[in-house]
């Protein structure tokens, strides 16, 4: 009885404060503003459910619950697809006729895409999505490029630093081509923290075995890295979530050094 009155005690008092109770041991920052509308376009990558049955969009919609924040999702999300398939079979030109527009839109391509045939991910996105982008962003909005990891085995490359070089490459590409035609965008850099925790070591395996899928630590370390890319914010300070401490903390340490934070 007397931990239940405590307990009660407790979320009144960070009530009254104006924070958020987010979990065991962890309270952070309520964090009022307006709802921001965020398309995702992508594939498994982002598509990946963690054991909570959450995908990557999902679990960004939840830290911003849990930070007092509010986005409005909207999913274009078909497993094995390319950008350009997603567009031709018709999701994701409905989702971008300008009948809604978004403050973000983030675009994942397939896996190996950029690095394998960065002139075809170029295509699409120069010549079919960036008319779209144009009159679905809302006035400030941004494209957000999600960076795909290395996969394990990178057969179509001589060795992992010349595959992880493409993928430098391609997607500073991609980013130049977007803003030359004043289309405000950021790279969203998973491939470089997965980089970073796989020469550190010490928060998991990010990378299920077949070699390519993200595990439930890679996709809470995407859903952060995106929360803090929409929300413009630090994500050091966010949620566990499904994450013990010591590893969440690591991942959302490596994404706020990525982004600069």
């Amino acid at each position: 009885m007397m931990q239940k009155l405590l307990a009660l005690l407790v979320l009144g008092v960070t009530a009254a404060a104006g924070l958020v109770a987010s979990g065991p041991n962890r309270v952070v920052a309520a964090t009022s503003g307006p709802a921001l509308d965020v398309l995702f376009v992508g594939n498994s990558l982002i598509g990946t459910r963690a054991r909570t049955g959450e995908d990557v969009p999902d679990v960004v919609r939840r830290l911003a619950r849990e930070t007092g924040r509010t986005i409005h999702v909207t999913k274009v999300i078909k497993y094995g697809s390319t950008l350009r398939k997603s567009w031709d079979t018709g999701p994701a030109r409905r989702a971008l006729d300008g009948s809604v527009r978004y403050d973000v839109i983030v675009l994942q391509e397939f896996s190996t895409l950029v690095a394998k045939d960065p002139a075809q991910a170029e295509a699409t996105l120069l010549g079919i999505y960036a008319p779209a982008l144009t009159r679905a962003l809302k006035p400030r909005g941004r494209v957000v490029l999600f960076k795909n990891w290395a996969i394990v085995k990178p057969a179509l490359f001589a060795s992992r630093p010349a595959y992880l070089a493409a993928i430098n490459t391609g997607y500073t590409r991609l980013a130049d081509g977007l803003a030359s035609l004043a289309l405000p965008v950021v790279i969203a850099p998973i491939s470089d923290e997965f980089e970073a925790v796989r020469s550190r070591g010490g928060a998991g395996p990010l990378i299920v075995p077949d070699g390519k899928h993200p595990s439930a630590q890679a996709i809470y370390l995407e859903a952060a890295t995106l929360y803090a890319l929409i929300f413009r914010a630090s994500p050091r300070e966010l949620p566990n979530l499904f994450v013990p401490t010591a590893k969440a903390t690591r991942l959302r340490a490596v994404a706020a050094t990525a982004l600069g934070y």
